[in-house]
């Protein structure tokens, strides 16, 4: 008996076939939709699982006894949705557990906090919050990496593609691969 996965299923696992078959998982993919779509979402939440391949957290970011990982969303929109596809997975040994905020007055410390674009107005104050914590801030905000973000999700040729600021991650102990920063775009800029 065969078993037929959905649609969107297919397409995610032909979007992590692509990733897992390029140079280190990580070349840009293609999006041909001028709006972002539940599957450019989906894409998203696959780089931001990716991520944690590509980043050393220092030992303080893990609880000896917590064996989880943790992914976070601001006020997530479709992102919140489209990370179902990644909770629960393992990464670096540890289950992948999901976080969703509605607002910046909630947040708890993430390895990784994606921002997404209906934040935008409260940015800086969700930087500001992070700051001395080791969270790896991703978003797809324009300009969000200038601006002292650390990973900024970018459009380009209808490919995603993502800009990082190394020097907010140092700031907060994080050291990336060398391997993601030959993919982004590297850029300066923020507090």
């Amino acid at each position: 008996m065969i078993r037929r996965r959905p649609l969107l299923t297919r397409i995610l696992l032909v979007c992590l076939l692509l990733m897992a078959s390029s140079v280190d998982g990580m070349l840009p993919i293609r999006i041909t939709h001028a709006q972002p779509s539940p599957i450019e979402y989906q894409v998203k939440a696959a780089f931001l699982y990716q991520f944690f391949k590509f980043v050393e957290w220092p030992p303080q970011a893990f609880h000896a006894t917590n064996q989880t990982i943790c992914i976070g969303v601001v006020d997530g929109g479709p992102m919140a949705s489209a990370l179902q596809s990644v909770e629960g997975k393992e990464a670096k040994g540890r289950r992948v557990v999901v976080k969703r905020f509605k607002e910046p007055e909630e947040l708890e410390f993430c390895h990784i906090l994606f921002i997404s674009s209906g934040m935008e107005d409260r940015m800086a104050e969700i930087l500001d919050r992070l700051k001395g914590t080791s969270t790896l801030t991703v978003s797809d905000i324009d300009g969000f990496a200038r601006r002292g973000g650390m990973i900024n999700f970018i459009t380009v040729e209808n490919k995603i593609q993502f800009e990082i600021n190394v020097e907010a991650a140092e700031r907060a102990k994080l050291q990336i691969s060398s391997h993601l920063l030959r993919l982004a775009r590297i850029v300066s800029g923020g507090r």
